[in-house]
């Protein structure tokens, strides 16, 4: 199952939101050693996590697997306050129609882990196509972007990669259109094929 959450349906999934933050600080701070966002209630939670932010929750069985975060570009991002350095000229791309994209994950070693990804990415382009989002926006580890290349998502880089607390980044984004939308179906599709199950959205809110 995926549930798409925003300020419409906020209120109804408050304990799958703070399940959510559990599992990002387990991922990210413990896992990553983030620790500049340690926190005593071991939640994951930043200043831009706010009703303005759209959230994408994959969930197995009911284990929350895979998720992401979307975050219109028009309010104060991360790429823009924090990482603005990666992008030639100092600003990332700006707009009413561009989201940044930021905290997706999958499951370390999760035997679905392709599909949960490809899903994860399906949802986040169909939540743009629906909404007239043209862009996302992000930062990403040089190494991912064969993950995006091999779903027909064509990162373009903002800057060049620099090296940032032990990580090489790179500030890039992706034009978001039905055609990319369609691509990442038959990628979902093509799992399934091969034995991955398809779950069906649920809890879509525009």
């Amino acid at each position: 199952m995926i549930t798409v959450v925003t300020e419409k349906n906020r209120a109804e999934c408050e304990a799958l939101m703070r399940d959510l933050f559990t599992v990002r600080y387990e991922l990210f701070v413990e896992g990553r050693g983030w620790r500049a966002l340690e926190r005593p209630d071991r939640l994951d939670i930043d200043q831009y996590d706010t009703h303005e932010t759209v959230y994408i929750i994959k969930q197995i069985d009911g284990v929350i697997v895979g998720g992401a975060r979307l975050r219109p570009t028009v309010v104060p991002h991360m790429l823009d306050e924090v990482f603005g350095d990666l992008c030639e000229g100092g600003h990332p791309p700006i707009g009413p129609n561009i989201y940044e994209c930021s905290r997706t994950f999958v499951a370390r070693r999760h035997k679905q882990r392709a599909a949960i990804f490809a899903e994860v990415l399906l949802t986040a382009a169909e939540y743009c196509v629906t909404n007239g989002i043209v862009k996302l926006t992000g930062i990403l580890e040089p190494w991912w972007l064969n993950s995006y290349l091999r779903l027909g998502l064509n990162a373009m880089p903002l800057g060049m990669p620099q090296a940032t607390d032990d990580m090489k980044l790179l500030a890039v984004a992706f034009d978001v259109d039905a055609v990319v939308r369609d691509s990442l179906e038959r990628q979902v599709e093509a799992l399934r094929r091969v034995g991955v199950r398809r779950v069906r959205e649920v809890g879509h809110a525009a």
